[in-house]
């Protein structure tokens, strides 16, 4: 082959093989909202997917990744959508929408997930849930921008499977064994996980330091000590642990059912050959690494629960006025005479009472003047009566003055 028809031969297969990469798609939802108890909420607003190279996909996952409450919430898709299924995993808080038949568009895609609702089974739920929409099937967490995939291999040990992390990519990211710096990231990829593995920790270079050994965070100390170390930043061992049984040296993620969910024990190696502690898998974190590209393959919306936070009942002697106070989660305190039903009096943290004869509670609550569900929390504003002298004898009278005449400075 001559030089000239080698060269045009590799400019071929180089805009070929630029052309033939994949663009990953750009998700985007907007609709921070707020929750009236004991009703159902579509979790965006409005959706938007933007993808160059791609009409559609074979899947979308929608997860709680912040706040969820096993056994209350629930991810529901409503509406017709033909050409796509959904699957609700409670453990996990994920709710998954695959085609029927093929690759369902971004546009039918589009009009599920705005189809898609929250509800909450609870008569007084609290907190925010934050919801996840990714097309990929790793626990996406908003606080650090990472991804959390569980992997399942009976028996693979803490070397092996740090390796394997490792060796993992998704969507360019690069992977390793997780490091779980917070309750969020216990959560996401401990908790609502489908299972329980190894982690990135280890104190196999000094007994009773721990540190992470893998991705972003490796050398930092996160265990001085045994099971009555301490952490200089986060820790989330399980109950009397890690406990060094037979030289355990690496952490890995409580199997479940075995003490607080999500939390750690040390294990060998190896760990057992069977039982809860035997190693079923481990879990890879995916984001933080240098070179790493900037993803938008993930997008989050918001659900505030409205709460109130903190009152200040107030009392006084006599009738007059009292400054009754309330907070909550949102801002927004309203003030009513009952405890149900009827308008707002006032709307605000700070409340100024008319003139009281009498002990009066007021109720307030953080809920939109539509939501009729919510429960009201209780001030009160005591008036206490001013205590009156009865005299028995008129020289009881006499006695009082003289006493008080003797108690006055010369």
């Amino acid at each position: 082959m001559r030089p000239l028809q080698k060269i045009f031969l590799l400019l071929f297969f180089l805009t070929n093989g630029l052309s033939a990469q994949n663009v990953a798609p750009i998700l985007t939802a907007t609709g921070n909202q707020t929750y009236c108890p004991q009703t159902s909420l579509p979790i965006v607003t409005n959706m938007t997917i933007v993808d160059p190279d791609d009409v559609g996909i074979a899947a979308m996952y929608i997860q709680i990744s912040s706040g969820y409450v096993l056994g209350q919430d629930v991810l529901t898709l409503t509406g017709s959508h033909p050409t796509i299924l959904s699957s609700w995993n409670p453990t996990e808080g994920k709710l998954t929408l695959t085609g029927s038949a093929g690759n369902p568009t971004y546009t039918q895609f589009i009009a599920a997930i705005e189809a898609v609702v929250f509800s909450n089974s609870s008569p007084n739920p609290s907190g925010q849930r934050v919801f996840s929409i990714t097309v990929g099937q790793a626990n996406y967490l908003e606080s650090t921008g990472h991804y959390y995939q569980y992997v399942p291999n009976v028996g693979i040990n803490w070397t092996n499977a740090k390796n394997a992390a490792a060796a993992s990519t998704y969507y360019g990211l690069q992977g390793y064994l997780a490091t779980i710096t917070s309750m969020a990231e216990v959560q996401i990829s401990g908790v609502q996980a489908s299972g329980a593995g190894w982690i990135g920790g280890s104190d196999a270079d000094a007994e009773g330091v721990w540190k992470w050994v893998t991705g972003p965070e490796a050398g930092t100390i996160f265990w001085n000590g045994g099971i009555n170390g301490t952490t200089p930043n986060f820790a989330f061992w399980n109950s009397n642990e890690p406990n060094n049984q037979g030289e355990e040296d690496y952490a890995h993620v409580t199997a479940p059912g075995v003490g607080q969910p999500g939390s750690w024990n040390d294990l060998k190696l190896n760990g057992e050959v069977n039982g809860d502690y035997q190693p079923k898998g481990y879990i890879v974190e995916y984001g933080g690494m240098p070179g790493d590209p900037v993803l938008q393959i993930s997008t989050t919306s918001t659900i505030t629960i409205p709460q109130i936070t903190n009152i200040i009942n107030n009392s006084r002697c006599g009738s007059g006025s009292l400054t009754l106070q309330a907070s909550s989660n949102n801002g927004t305190v309203n003030w009513y005479s009952n405890p149900t039903g009827g308008t707002p009096i006032f709307s605000g943290s700070s409340f100024n009472t008319p003139f009281l004869n009498t002990t009066t509670t007021y109720y307030v609550d953080a809920f939109s003047f539509s939501c009729t569900s919510g429960n009201r929390t209780p001030v009160t504003a005591t008036i206490r009566e001013i205590p009156q002298l009865v005299l028995q004898h008129p020289m009881q009278f006499v006695k009082i003055q003289i006493q008080q005449f003797m108690l006055q400075p010369l």
